[in-house]
């Protein structure tokens, strides 16, 4: 028999680990808004059920966790798959989506006579105008994340995890546009879009 995932605080926990591949306790406390003793308790009880590992104080979700959220994600986005003015909200995320990504590789590599190479970060003009793209493309995931906290208030948790990386950023942390192993712009946005693509019940397309 498939394990379920019934209970809400169980749903956020394992959403969190799911999304970021292997977590530790304070990570999703922050990612999801439980409590950090909530996070760990839960952590037992998803083991428990076989869907998450716990090793060295990080879960892993093990392979049921992802049909696991997908069956309990249908019922409990059922009212926003049929939400119109979301629906119409996210295929206005898709266009400025692509745009992210392009922006993202904007940060990562620059045209040199017609050729891409990695961007050193030499030219902070350079590197402004693409942070100030990036810091637009955020704000206009704003209405899409109002509609959604409207269904579910744990969509409230972005704005502040991208304002806490767009603030180091404007700080000089450039790293946090981009790093792969901090919350930095482009782990936020990912995950976001993952998270999107689970509670429609889409599949990624890009």
């Amino acid at each position: 028999m498939s394990a379920t995932v019934s209970d809400k605080t169980d749903y956020d926990v394992l959403n969190v680990v799911a999304l970021k591949k292997m977590a530790t306790a304070p990570v999703v406390a922050t990612a999801s808004g439980v409590a950090q003793a909530d996070v760990e308790a839960t952590f037992d009880r998803l083991a428990a059920q076989g869907l998450v590992v716990v090793a060295g104080g990080a879960a892993l979700p093990t392979d049921a966790a992802g049909p696991a959220l997908a069956d309990a994600a249908a019922t409990r986005y059922a009212a926003v798959r049929e939400d119109a003015g979301i629906g119409g909200l996210v295929d206005r995320f898709e266009t400025v989506n692509t745009q992210f990504l392009t922006t993202m590789s904007a940060w990562q590599q620059i045209d040199v006579g017609g050729r891409k190479v990695a961007n050193d970060h030499s030219d902070s003009e350079y590197d402004d105008k693409v942070i100030a793209r990036l810091d637009k493309l955020v704000a206009r995931l704003g209405p899409l994340l109002d509609a959604l906290s409207g269904h579910d208030p744990r969509f409230g948790g972005y704005p502040a995890r991208f304002s806490a990386a767009l603030d180091r950023i404007d700080r000089g942390e450039h790293e946090y546009v981009s790093s792969p192993t901090l919350d930095s712009v482009h782990n936020v946005w990912f995950e976001f879009h993952e998270d999107l693509l689970r509670t429609l019940g889409r599949e990624r397309t890009e």
